[in-house]
């Protein structure tokens, strides 16, 4: 072999190497999150106590998500839905989005996926909980479709002056089940506060770990916010 034939391996070697390293998926993650929701009261009724409430509100949803340990795009998300208030403790919420990933470097997908939630919330003067259950189906492009099952737990405890709050510390846990791959697949544990300003915006700022239990990233770090604007 020549030295010709040679540095062309080395180069080719080399351009080879540096694809896989930009693709690879990192095994754990930093990332940036955050949803914004805007909430849009269709039908409005009374409750119990004659208070105000809003019984059928259109829901448009837009995430972004930064990661890859460089604050890169690795998640971009945009749809919409309905939440329907059943009763003072009960909602359904069914939403679609439209997902566009970058899990590493020049890889994407795209999915599209189609939720159905029944949420149960309990609020008592010193803390409240709520238990979301939620079912998904992902239509992925490239991969095969599959369906999870997904329960979060949250508690909060309201911090009072004058009776009002002025904010609330929160915890949750949730759990995802896979049908397709028949396993518990993912934990999220996320930690924060939530602050209602007033009737029109409301806002997270939480902390969060998820562990993947297959796939990669394993482990996740997240800071993130939530926000949701209510449009009268």
């Amino acid at each position: 072999m020549n030295i010709k034939s040679c540095l062309s391996t080395a180069v080719l070697l080399l351009l080879c190497s540096a694809a896989f390293a930009q693709d690879t998926i990192p095994e754990n993650d930093f990332q940036v999150w955050n949803e914004t929701t805007l909430a849009i009261p269709l039908i409005k009724e009374k409750d119990s106590k004659g208070k105000e409430v809003d019984k059928l509100t259109a829901l448009i949803i837009g995430t972004l998500r930064f990661g890859q340990n460089r604050l890169a795009f690795v998640d971009e998300r945009i749809g919409g839905g309905f939440d329907l208030r059943l009763n003072n403790n009960f909602s359904f919420s069914p939403t679609y989005l439209y997902i566009a990933g970058q899990p590493g470097r020049f890889r994407r997908e795209f999915e599209h996926r189609i939720r159905f939630e029944l949420s149960y919330e309990k609020k008592w003067k010193t803390f409240s909980i709520k238990d979301r259950n939620r079912v998904e189906y992902r239509i992925r492009n490239g991969r095969d479709d599959s369906v999870r099952y997904r329960n979060r737990i949250q508690l909060k405890i309201p911090v009072l002056r004058d009776g009002k709050e002025i904010f609330a510390p929160m915890v949750s846990n949730e759990v995802y089940y896979d049908f397709t791959a028949k396993q518990w697949s993912r934990n999220d544990v996320v930690a924060g506060i939530s602050k209602k300003f007033n009737n029109n915006l409301t806002a997270e700022f939480f902390y969060g770990w998820r562990h993947n239990t297959s796939g990669l990233p394993r482990n996740i770090n997240i800071i993130g916010t939530n926000l949701r604007f209510r449009i009268d």
